[in-house]
């Protein structure tokens, strides 16, 4: 340990907050100090067995002087309000992905960031992995040559306790701000740009938020990109980068440790495949904690690895698509 630990608050208690809590207990630069849910008995039973203090409300916790930094792990419908309400409190946040609802609720957090001087960074863990950074580093090398088109499926049947939250309006249901949002996000970090052409397919659930959904992608450099994700259908987890003069296969791209890269020089044969692999832990989110770390540690506001302004643009795109879905949240 190189310093005073980084001292942690969790504000919801839920199944992403325990994996960001094991995640937290792990780094030796970090120390869970907190929890707060509003819902009776929960912050208790997730304080249970971890030596943190359990709060009934957000505010108290957010008054506390021996927090460095908040998670804001509640679901979506509340993640403006509630990282609101820490950054008035003049706390440093890790808001859970993702980052709104909508890009008006995003800009009104980074503005509300930039005018406290305070850390906010989105909770898209994936950014952060060793073979994600990797990855980012072989395309900017160009070792797949021109970036001309992706593929990438991402879906599956969502577990019992996921399911209501999903399925809900009320809470921000829906699969694109849920689970599009993975492949969304590695996009637009692979290639450095965000979508200027979107189209967008859909299938609705009888509550009115899409289950299923298809994205179509233009980017201003001229790479094209189709994405499929379903929380309600067995579905292959797989990206596919295509090049001038390679491709990219990277299977279970949200989690996975190793990509295989295929050389064809422009040919119509593969040359040469190289696999690349990398030790990477269970919990991913060790990984987020860490950059959370450094970037207090250097008085950074925002993360080079996703800026504020990355996350309003991209909740920009998921809004055009949830648009082209006709899906409205009946607090929007």
């Amino acid at each position: 340990m190189s310093a005073t630990p980084i001292r942690w608050g969790i504000l919801g208690t839920g199944n992403i907050a325990d994996k960001l809590a094991r995640a937290v207990e792990t780094d030796s630069d970090s120390t869970l100090i907190a929890c707060a849910s509003r819902t009776e008995g929960k912050a208790e039973a997730f304080a249970e067995g971890r030596g943190i203090e359990a709060h009934s409300d957000y505010e108290s916790l957010l008054r506390r002087d021996d927090i460095d930094v908040v998670y804001i792990a509640n679901t979506h419908n509340f993640h403006a309000e509630c990282t609101g309400l820490a950054l008035e409190h003049g706390k440093p946040v890790l808001l859970e992905k993702p980052f709104t609802v909508n890009a008006a609720e995003a800009k009104v957090l980074v503005d509300l960031a930039r005018e406290r001087n305070l850390f906010l960074m989105e909770a898209i863990w994936t950014r952060y992995l060793p073979a994600v950074q990797a990855l980012k580093q072989s395309i900017q090398s160009g070792s797949i040559g021109h970036f001309k088109h992706a593929t990438i499926s991402f879906g599956g049947f969502a577990p019992p306790q996921y399911l209501p939250r999903l399925v809900d309006p009320a809470l921000a249901g829906g699969v694109t701000l849920d689970m599009g949002i993975y492949p969304i996000s590695l996009l637009c970090y692979l290639i450095g740009e965000r979508p200027s052409e979107i189209q967008a397919q859909y299938q609705l659930n009888e509550a009115g938020v899409d289950e299923l959904a298809a994205y179509h992608f233009r980017f201003p450099c001229g790479t094209t990109a189709s994405v499929s994700t379903s929380f309600c259908l067995k579905m292959k987890q797989e990206a596919m980068l295509y090049g001038s003069e390679a491709f990219i296969e990277y299977p279970n791209f949200q989690s996975g440790p190793s990509f295989r890269l295929n050389r064809h020089k422009g040919g119509p044969e593969v040359l040469e495949t190289e696999e690349y692999q990398f030790e990477q832990d269970d919990n991913g989110f060790v990984y987020q904690v860490a950059e959370v770390v450094r970037c207090l540690r250097a008085g950074k506001l925002e993360s080079d690895q996703i800026s504020w302004q990355e996350s309003v643009e991209i909740m920009a795109v998921m809004d055009e698509i949830r648009a082209q879905a006709g899906v409205k949240y009946p607090f929007e």
